[in-house]
Order: C-alpha cells, then sequence, then structure tokens
C-alpha cells in the first residue's frame, strides 16, 4: 500500500500535468477560471497540498496567549486559514472555509480510503449513504445534545428538511406553520406538499426587528388551528440572522400537541446546541457553516421515538429497518464517508478552541460591525436589538442601494466577498477568522462608494 508521500507525488504530478496545459486547453477542462490564471492555480492547489500533508503547520494558539492578549490569540488563530493575503470573505452564512486541521484530515482520508485497504473487512466500503457509521455518529451526537439513535448524518439542510416534511403523513386539510424569514428549501416541501397532498400551509410575519419573544409565541398562537400539526421555524433565520425562541416555540408546540420542526442550519459551531434542552421533535443543522467542516454535510435530530412516524424519502435496502432508529434515513446511496472524517475533525477542532470562547468572539465581531455599517447614512438595520435575537448575521438594509452591483465590484476591485438577502440588504457574517481591521476595511469601502455612488 502507498504511503501518504508516495500518494502525494503521484497527485501533485498529475496537478503538475494539468496545470502545466496550454491557456485554452485547461479552460477547456476546468471551465471555470480564466485562462490566464490557470496554471498559477493549479501550482497553488498543488503547492498547498503539499504544505497542508508534510509541510510545518502553524501551531493552535494557548489558553495561555487568550487570558494574557486576547487579540494575539484570535490573530494567531486565523493562520490556520488559507485565504490569501488581502482577501476578505464576509459570507459565511453561506458556507465557511475549512481550516488546516480539519483540511489535513479530510485530504488524508481520502489518500488512505482510495487505496481500499483501509478497513479489515472486505464488506466494508468508504461508502456513506449505506450503514449506521456510529464512529461520526456519536461525536455529533454528543456535540448538540443528543442519543445516538436520533442522530442521522446527512447531506446538507434541504435534504433533512425535505426529509421530515416528506416523511411526515399528513392528510388534507391538515396545517403547518412556518414564518416568512423560513429559507426556500424550509418552504418549499410545504408548499409542494400543499399543492400535491391539500396540506395547509399558514405563514406568519415576523416582526422586523421583534420586541420580545412573547410577541413571537403570539404570533404562532394567532395562526393555531384545531387543524394544526406542524410547526417549523428557523433557529437562526437566514434572512436576517434573528435568533427565535426555539426553545420555548417547542414547549408551546408540545402543550397544543403539534409537532416541532426547528432548521438550525446556521446554529451549529455559532451556538452551542442541546437538543433535548430544546425540546423539539425534528432539528436540521447544517456543519459547513459556522462549524467550518467540509462542505456536504448535514445533522438530522429526530426525537426518540419519533422516527417511526417518517417514512423515508429515498428508498434502498434498510428503509424499513425500524430498530436502526433514526441511521433508516442514512440509507440512501454512495457518498464518500471522507467527508464525515472531516465532520469528526471539525468537532475536535471546536473543542480545542472552546464553544464559549467562539460563540463570545463571534457576537464581539457582530456588535461592532452592527455599530459601523448602522451609523451608515439611511441604514434599516433588520437584525433585532440585544443579545437575545442576535449571534453572527448581520442584517442592514440601505433603500434604494444597488447592494448587487456593489457586490460585485468590490469582489472584483477589492477581493472582498460578501452577499444579501434581497436588492438592498447586506447579510454580513462574522466569524473567529475575522478581526475589526477587517469590517473597518469593508465599512470603510462601502462608505465611500455609497458618497460616489449618492
Amino acid at each position: 500500500m502507498l504511503n501518504r508521500r508516495e500518494l502525494l507525488g503521484q497527485m501533485l504530478g498529475t496537478m503538475g500535468a494539468t496545470a502545466a496545459m496550454p491557456p485554452l486547453a485547461w479552460a477547456d477542462h476546468a471551465g471555470a477560471l480564466e485562462e490566464t490564471q490557470a496554471p498559477a492555480a493549479g501550482a497553488r492547489a498543488g503547492g498547498l497540498i503539499e504544505e497542508i500533508l508534510c509541510g510545518a503547520q502553524p501551531a493552535m494558539p494557548s489558553d495561555a496567549l487568550y487570558a494574557r492578549d486576547p487579540e494575539a490569540y484570535w490573530a494567531e488563530l486565523r493562520k490556520q486559514w488559507i485565504f490569501r493575503p488581502g482577501f476578505l470573505y464576509l459570507n459565511n452564512g453561506t458556507n465557511g472555509s475549512v481550516p488546516r486541521p480539519i483540511l489535513r484530515a479530510y485530504i488524508e482520508s481520502i489518500l488512505k480510503e482510495e487505496q481500499m485497504e483501509s478497513s479489515d473487512d472486505p464488506e466494508l466500503y468508504p461508502l456513506w449513504g449505506y450503514g449506521n457509521w456510529e464512529v461520526y455518529r456519536q461525536p455529533a451526537a454528543d456535540f448538540v445534545g443528543a442519543k445516538l439513535e436520533e442522530i442521522a448524518l446527512v447531506r446538507n439542510a434541504t435534504e433533512g428538511l425535505n426529509y421530515v416534511a416528506n416523511g411526515l403523513d399528513l392528510k388534507p386539510g391538515d396545517e403547518v406553520i412556518y414564518t416568512d424569514e423560513e429559507h426556500g428549501s424550509g418552504k418549499s416541501p410545504w408548499l409542494m406538499k400543499q399543492k400535491r397532498y391539500g396540506v395547509v400551509v399558514r405563514e406568519i410575519t415576523l416582526p422586523k426587528p421583534p420586541a420580545t419573544k412573547q410577541q413571537i409565541l403570539d404570533l404562532f398562537e394567532a395562526a393555531r388551528t384545531p387543524r394544526t400539526r406542524v410547526v417549523m421555524a428557523s433557529h437562526i433565520t437566514s434572512a436576517t440572522g434573528c435568533v427565535l425562541p426555539a426553545k420555548e416555540l417547542c414547549a408551546w408546540a408540545r402543550q397544543n400537541y403539534i409537532l416541532s420542526f426547528i432548521d438550525g442550519a446556521h446554529v451549529i459551531g455559532q451556538l452551542p446546541i442541546n437538543l433535548h434542552d430544546i425540546g423539539c421533535d425534528f432539528y436540521i443543522t447544517t456543519p459547513h457553516k459556522w462549524l467550518l467542516s467540509p462542505k456536504g454535510i448535514g445533522v438530522l435530530y429526530i426525537r426518540e421515538g419519533a422516527s417511526d412516524q417518517l417514512w423515508n424519502t429515498i428508498a434502498t435496502g434498510g428503509w424499513d429497518d425500524y430498530k436502526s432508529h433514526a441511521a433508516r434515513l442514512m440509507q440512501f446511496g454512495s457518498t464518500s464517508v471522507c467527508i464525515l472524517e472531516g465532520l469528526r475533525a471539525s468537532i475536535d477542532f471546536w473543542r480545542t478552541v472552546g464553544p464559549e470562547r467562539i460563540e463570545r468572539r463571534i457576537r464581539e465581531l457582530h456588535a461592532y460591525v452592527k455599530a459601523s455599517m448602522g451609523a451608515l447614512p439611511g441604514a434599516v438595520l433588520n437584525s433585532a436589538p440585544g443579545p437575545e435575537f442576535t449571534a453572527g448575521i448581520l442584517a442592514v438594509d440601505y433603500p434604494g442601494f444597488d447592494r448587487m452591483k456593489f457586490e460585485q465590484w468590490v469582489y472584483h476591485t477589492h477581493r472582498i466577498r460578501c452577499r444579501g438577502t434581497s436588492p438592498s440588504r447586506f447579510r454580513i457574517s462574522t466569524h473567529i477568522y475575522h478581526n475589526r481591521a477587517d469590517l473597518d476595511r469593508f465599512t470603510g469601502i462601502l462608505a465611500d462608494y455609497r458618497k460616489e455612488h449618492a
């Protein structure tokens, strides 16, 4: 069996040959990079892989440094990411950038598994999508405060949202309540169920921003009828980053014999989670956002005893093995188990840094950029005031401003990548690889641009 260096040599040799292609040939082959960028991009990728696998890695900063100088700690930790100098990424709400220790675990798993000798059992293959893979489910269950049997590892939040919506056996006239701030992947399965089976969907409009938790709960109560069967809400909304009162909402649902389903796509890695404490029936979260896992992973929670209420959306061998509980929904076909190795490494990384420390840093930077962007002329803050409704996503609207035109301009001119959730609304995500200078740079450029394009 080839060792890591031998495999790396083969990989880099292939990449080097690809990078050396004439520009037009590269464009035909990759179809993504500009012709003049291709050789440099290929060489950089090969160099990064060699460095991450075989080179000396930046040391993780110590707790002693954090106690002495927190800003120096975060500056040292920032070295774990492979961003180019001068590039600024502000869209962690879509997906995060994987740091070096997690990249290393992920790439090493690929190299190991593709030799097809990683297991002593000739029946076992590196295929996630068949089997229960408890070695990866257990760390995920521990991290979110759940039991092993209650966790299914799926490929993203969209898949988990569809599994629950499509799996529940609702009848014509049964009602589902959700909010106007749900992601399209949260609304669409229910809307399809409404059109296909006659299920009734009721959408409530959240105040922007809300004043109290009770104000939100009262909206759900006003929408409830004797036919209400399911309530679905985001723990942190995608549109404005509002942290909804998930625990209180689930308690309300339980008192009224309603199933509760929480879309926590933005939560894992941003806020500590204890799903038993939240008290929901179903919960989906996405580690490739704030937990910075490799792309293509979701953690679906199904409360003990509730898995029998779900039909499989995808059926293959094992679909009717109800004794496997939530793992029954992991039988969906071939996917690389190496992604799960990246998930386990990201949980280890988070525990090393400290979830509470991470949450505190995310909130500090959020408050900082909120103050500076909110001070710009014409700003309308869609993010709620106070810590109970906010975490790391800032939503700020500049009515009449062409945010999408600015988004393209600032990326191509200043190498800053940002995004929004309406033509004039920014959604800025603060994470532990940011600092105040980053946020000042962005806000300053935005202010100057708006003056020039008033």
